[in-house]
């Protein structure tokens, strides 16, 4: 990015930055940077997880506008407000896709509320965090609640997300 950024000085002016340099992001522009219908509706995460440095770059949890789309690349969706994930839930419905959850969802804070109203969406993917060890449990216990509330294992449509490496 530096190479590029001096050789189009005397063209334009560049700035480099953005959450993939360490810089927090700021707003979410759909189409710009990302493929049409990805979407971010919040940035940050309150946890303080040694490895991650999503809460090092933006801090806690912070609520965007929500913009249409329908895969979520949200750092922690289900840590933000019950109102804020509810109407990226509705924003979801209305979309000419299956919604993805690719941004990962924290296994400890899917409730049986939230399994129902994702699994009604018919997701044609949902991630879950696993990132340490004692998230195992609550997994299992995320699994389970996407079971009951209709999601089916058939084609992989509920995966584990793992982080790996530093």
């Amino acid at each position: 990015a530096e190479r590029l950024a001096r050789a189009w000085e005397p063209i334009a002016p560049v700035t480099i930055g953005g959450p993939a340099t360490g810089t927090p992001g700021k707003h979410f522009e759909p189409g710009v940077y990302l493929k049409p219908g990805y979407t971010i509706t919040s940035r940050g995460c309150p946890n303080r997880c040694w490895f991650c440095s999503v809460w090092r770059r933006d801090g806690a949890v912070r609520e965007l506008p929500i913009r249409d789309g329908w895969n979520i690349l949200d750092d922690n969706l289900l840590a933000c407000s019950a109102p804020h994930i509810e109407a990226v839930l509705d924003m979801l419905a209305r979309q000419p896709h299956r919604p993805r959850f690719t941004g990962g969802l924290e296994s400890r804070l899917v409730t049986s509320h939230w399994a129902e109203r994702i699994s009604a969406l018919r997701p044609e993917v949902v991630y879950l965090a696993y990132d340490t060890p004692d998230d195992w449990e609550p997994l299992v216990a995320a699994t389970a609640l996407f079971h009951a509330a209709g999601l089916s294992f058939r084609g992989h449509r509920l995966r584990a997300y793992v982080l790996c490496g530093g």
